[in-house]
């Protein structure tokens, strides 16, 4: 069994207007730190990892950036979509890839854009799926493993896991089967999912043996193997392929349908830095705390963030609030309000 990492690079960020641009998108802004989000990924798992076994799928707009960012990675390693169609044909495309170089291949799925505060946490947790996903639940299939995170609040914007039964565990990890994904439920209902205890935030890690994903979307997806003719190496050929697929997550597509899907409570402090809100707490030290990265003055004011450009930012006998100035325009909004970002920039876009 040989480990390989794919990293899903190719999101374009819109909920982090004016900050993130289809040209400069999230997973290339300095957010949590000094450096991008997506070489913080890449950082955390070459703990665990060889570098020639780490792969990263962005879109064809997106190589040379990622290059860029991440100058140690051999450029073969940068496997460009055509176009993006979700995590469902990302995973796909990045699983043949794999799979063609090493048929035992097991595979750990990390988006690019996540912040984890605690590395050797996330690193015990990474090698107790390996284990996990190595370890056939009955004849011959193996588990699909996700990373499920405990909930701190009934957050409309993540999709949910539900726990069933515990078939594995050892002093620090468990695991259990799913009896439930529901993706991103209405407020009352998640304030449901949180009071039993039962549910996850999906937190989009998975860990699987390349045959095991490569199986399931031969079941679920029968019609992508019937393309199976095509070269994914060949770019015009690839191009055709991916006007013949269907856009989706891989967690509608594949894991809700999958009788072999499993989760895993992670152990670590996790954020998907999803939206202007999480950053917020992420990065929040206490609950009246000023975030202030910006030449910003406040006064008489509690619990915002500030993000600014080259022009001073002033805040006075206000609350709550996210002020971002940036080149591509001003933002100013409740914190609570996050979520409808990425509309705004849509409407701005057309």
């Amino acid at each position: 069994m040989s480990l390989y990492a794919l990293i899903m690079a190719g999101g374009e960020g819109k909920r982090f207007w004016p900050l993130s641009s289809k040209d400069n998108p999230k997973q290339f802004l300095n957010l949590t730190g000094d450096n991008s989000l997506l070489r913080n990924t890449y950082e955390r798992i070459c703990g665990l990892v060889k570098n020639e076994n780490i792969f990263v799928v962005t879109t064809k707009n997106y190589v040379n950036k990622t290059a860029k960012h991440l100058p140690e990675l051999n450029k073969n390693n940068i496997l460009a979509e055509p176009v993006g169609k979700n995590t469902g044909p990302c995973i796909y495309y990045g699983s043949n890839i794999i799979s063609d170089l090493d048929k035992d291949a097991v595979i750990v799925v990390l988006p690019a854009d996540h912040a984890i505060s605690n590395k050797n946490k996330f690193l015990s947790t990474l090698k107790y799926a390996i284990k996990i996903c190595s370890k056939p639940l009955f004849k011959d299939n193996y588990p699909l493993v996700t990373l499920g995170i405990k909930p701190t609040r009934p957050d409309t914007g993540y999709g949910y896991i539900k726990k069933n039964d515990r078939i594995h565990g050892t002093t620090r990890h468990s695991t259990y089967t799913v009896s439930q994904f529901t993706e991103k439920p209405d407020g009352p209902k998640a304030e449901r999912y949180i009071k039993t205890g039962k549910y996850f935030w999906n937190s989009g890690i998975f860990v699987w043996k390349a045959s095991s994903i490569l199986k399931e979307f031969s079941i679920h997806c029968p019609q992508w193997d019937s393309y199976s003719h095509y070269d994914f190496c060949n770019k015009s050929l690839l191009g055709d392929y991916y006007k013949k697929i269907i856009a989706g997550p891989v967690d509608k597509m594949i894991l809700e349908k999958s009788k072999n899907t499993v989760v895993i409570p992670a152990s670590f402090e996790w954020s998907d830095i999803g939206t202007w809100q999480s950053l917020d707490e992420y990065l929040r030290k206490n609950s009246n705390e000023n975030i202030q990265r910006a030449d910003s003055y406040s006064l008489d004011c509690s619990s915002n963030m500030i993000i600014g450009g080259k022009k001073p930012v002033v805040t006075i006998g206000v609350n709550d609030l996210i002020v971002v100035d940036s080149k591509q325009g001003i933002l100013v909004i409740n914190k609570n309000e996050s979520q409808k970002v990425k509309h705004i920039a849509e409407k701005l876009g057309k």
